[in-house]
């Protein structure tokens, strides 16, 4: 049995979890495998499939933008096969998936090959060209999601054809059919293999809580997500190669898989409208949510990339719009004058310090980070402030378990702590 697929069986038995760095679905090994007759994985942050044909090779998905993440892939996939590449699918237009070929490009430049085909969505275009003016954006986004400092790509390859819901392609032998939907993007394509009944789902299965809910993010569709997971279900799939994390192989894996992840994601739709139609709030339809107990805790869906709570959030927003429901939020006063004002009532600024403090001590962190903000929106020139927020962040941080939390708490503990110095000297 290959490497990756005893991995694969380590986390269905429940000896390993992706909570562990080594099976996060973003980390492990970096290596390919030939995981059917002439179908390679190349598993790394990202997962690049490899289809051999007899007109060459067809990539679906590419790699990353980095430069080191260009090579990993590049020389993966040229060690398993020299064969030039024919075809290249995007599954969407995120910079982890379809920002990999130039290394490809310069080889068919210098081997006079012909340039590689390269299929996407019909939106995959005006994602990649909204990139390059929120580039400033995601370079801070995501240098806070990942704490690693990002400078964002402003230079893409596009499309060469598109497609708008369904599109068939034949390559060498070998049939390829690309379906439409929407999922974590608007431009999502999962692909199907028929003559080997094989599944690439891109990132509508990450071995993870469904990315529909990401906080810094653009909006993600749950509803069309969990239908399109059925959809790749009623195949029968045999081998299941997602965007991030590792293959499952056996249709009975490969379909409870799917079917649970849709399941997970049509209760948490399911009682977000509830709520919504009741006439809650946004606080109350948040704090009254809850993934299904028996899903959560599936080995592939544990939130160790997003979380149920900002899944429903995203919900809110796309079944209802950004109005919280509580009056006072529509148009707030200025986040330093109520800061003011709670520090003034509560008797000063050591006093609210007191209270995170206590707070913090008494494991309640979650809370004492709305009493460190707002000392630190009050007195921003106080040491001390920054310094007790930090540690209330790094509190948060140590007890969080997805990469959007803990990205964000990261960044701030940081930072605090940085001002911490910074206003001391």
């Amino acid at each position: 049995m290959s490497e990756l697929l005893k991995r694969t069986d380590r986390l269905w038995s429940g000896e390993a979890s992706t909570s562990n760095p080594d099976f996060h679905p973003f980390g492990g090994p970096r290596i390919l495998e030939e995981l059917a007759p002439g179908i390679a994985l190349f598993k790394a942050f990202v997962n690049v499939t490899s289809v051999k044909t007899g007109d060459g090779l067809v990539l679906v998905d590419t790699g990353s933008f980095h430069p080191l993440a260009h090579k990993l892939s590049f020389d993966a996939v040229r060690r398993w096969n020299p064969a030039r590449v024919h075809t290249a699918v995007y599954t969407h237009g995120h910079v982890d998936h379809a920002y990999g070929l130039p290394p490809f490009l310069e080889e068919a430049k210098e081997r006079g090959w012909a340039a590689p085909r390269i299929v996407g969505h019909v939106n995959v275009l005006p994602r990649m060209k909204r990139y390059v003016y929120t580039a400033g954006y995601n370079s801070i986004i995501n240098s806070r999601q990942f704490g690693v400092e990002t400078k964002w790509p402003t230079q893409y390859q596009a499309p060469t054809e598109i497609y708008e819901n369904r599109y068939a392609l034949a390559v060498g032998g070998i049939d390829f059919e690309l379906h439409h939907a929407k999922g974590e993007t608007d431009d999502h394509t999962w692909v199907w293999l028929p003559q080997t009944k094989t599944l690439c789902t891109g990132d509508l299965f990450i071995w993870a809580a469904p990315n529909a809910g990401n906080p810094q993010k653009v909006q993600r569709y749950a509803v069309e997500w969990a239908a399109a997971l059925r959809e790749m279900a009623a195949l029968s799939p045999e081998l299941l190669l997602p965007g991030h994390g590792l293959p499952i192989a056996g249709a009975t894996r490969v379909r409870e898989a799917l079917l649970d992840t849709a399941a997970y994601l049509e209760s948490l739709v399911q009682q977000t409208l509830e709520r919504l139609n009741a006439g809650e709030t946004i606080y109350e339809i948040v704090q009254g949510v809850r993934a299904p107990a028996e899903l959560a805790a599936k080995p592939y869906l544990l939130p160790v990339y997003d979380e149920p709570e900002f899944i429903v959030r995203n919900l809110v927003r796309c079944f209802g719009g950004w109005y919280s429901g509580v009056p006072s939020e529509l148009k707030p006063a200025p986040r330093q004058a109520l800061a003011s004002e709670v520090v003034s009532l509560a008797g000063g600024i050591g006093k609210v310090l007191g209270r995170a403090q206590a707070l913090l001590e008494a494991g309640d962190a979650r809370l004492a980070a709305h009493f460190a903000d707002w000392a630190a929106d009050a007195e921003p020139g106080e040491s001390e402030v920054h310094a007790l927020r930090a540690a209330v962040y790094r509190k948060l941080l140590e007890t969080s378990t997805s990469t959007m939390s803990r990205g964000i708490y990261g960044a701030v503990a940081r930072e605090s702590a940085e001002l911490a110095e910074k206003v001391q000297a």
